[in-house]
């Protein structure tokens, strides 16, 4: 597809907290530096009342999460609306063009002439395709088409999952309607939404049909940005994703650190005025300490690291100014 404005797009089918149902999620890319990420599933069949001997008219309730990522995110798009096809009936909805996670009910009020309004799904109706209208900032107006595979019981119903800078941690928070055979959550982050490692592993219900909130915090986090993503395991071992939140990170004075990546053991910071304040700390990337010293001068010789990815942590004992660095050790 070619177009004026670089715009790409990709739609990615996964399965999101399920066995068999599966949320489906479109990526636009805008020419801006930014891309929105949209997930659709549809829930429920709301019929418009509980006889149905000669038919019905019903609306279909959906599960949406909007997130942004990338740089000069707008503060709204221009519009974000869809269809989803039962069959070959059309209901029609509008998103939030700002973005962000709840539910929706179609207005179509669609006709079915079959007496199952009792029993009626989104798979038994065969609501198995969204059409995404979207515009905005650096985005053509355009249709993506995303199949929405129709499946079983969801293992967990997430409300929310939410990350949030505070102070020199990351708060991560999500919430589920009902669990069924959960046994337990993994936050995973990366640097580049491409490599993921597990900063922490919370024990999950198990069973439930109560509204549960989990809370959890990343207490190293990368300088820059970082992106979130929660895994959800069942007790037969199988696994799936969340959609990712991103948090840019930064915390203390403007310190930077080099070289990085380093062959060597000896770093340089700049951006120190009284090294002999500053604590180092160094972090595996599972949050295991394994170094720490106080600072007497801009630079320090580390202990010889193996080769890989790890946090440094400079805290001001003075100030309590915290600073956390990636560093890369070759």
């Amino acid at each position: 597809m070619t177009r004026n404005l670089l715009i790409t797009f990709s739609i990615l089918l996964f399965s999101l907290f399920s066995k068999t149902a599966v949320y489906s999620q479109a990526n636009i890319a805008s020419s801006n530096g930014y891309t929105v990420h949209i997930t659709i599933h549809p829930v429920s069949i709301v019929p418009s009342g509980s006889s149905c001997q000669y038919g019905y008219n019903y609306n279909v309730k959906l599960n949406y999460n909007i997130s942004f990522s990338g740089n000069n995110i707008p503060a709204s798009l221009y519009t974000l609306q869809g269809t989803i096809g039962c069959g070959s009936s059309i209901h029609f909805y509008d998103l939030p063009n700002n973005g962000g996670n709840g539910n929706v009910t179609t207005q179509s009020n669609v006709w079915n002439a079959n007496p199952d309004c009792a029993t009626a799904t989104p798979a038994t109706l065969l609501c198995n395709t969204a059409a995404i209208q979207i515009e905005g900032p650096g985005i053509a107006a355009q249709t993506v088409i995303i199949t929405l595979p129709a499946g079983g019981p969801l293992a967990i119903e997430l409300n929310d999952f939410n990350a949030t800078a505070q102070k020199d941690k990351v708060k991560i928070t999500w919430s589920t309607a009902s669990e069924n055979n959960n046994d337990y959550f993994s936050i995973e982050r990366s640097t580049d939404a491409v490599s993921w490692s597990t900063v922490k592993t919370i024990k999950g219900a198990i069973n439930s049909s109560a509204l549960i909130s989990y809370e959890s915090f990343d207490e190293n986090p990368f300088a820059g940005t970082n992106y979130y993503r929660l895994k959800q395991t069942d007790l037969d071992g199988k696994f799936t994703y969340s959609a990712s939140r991103v948090v840019k990170f930064t915390t203390g004075d403007n310190i930077y650190a080099y070289p990085i990546p380093n062959t060597g053991n000896i770093v340089n910071f700049k951006g120190i005025v009284q090294p002999k304040n500053i604590e180092l700390t160094i972090h595996n990337i599972s949050g295991t300490k394994i170094f720490t010293t106080t600072l007497q001068t801009n630079a320090v010789e580390l202990p010889v690291l193996k080769a890989g990815v790890y946090v440094m942590t400079l805290t001001n004992k003075v100030t309590g100014d915290i600073s956390n660095i990636r560093y890369v050790k070759l």
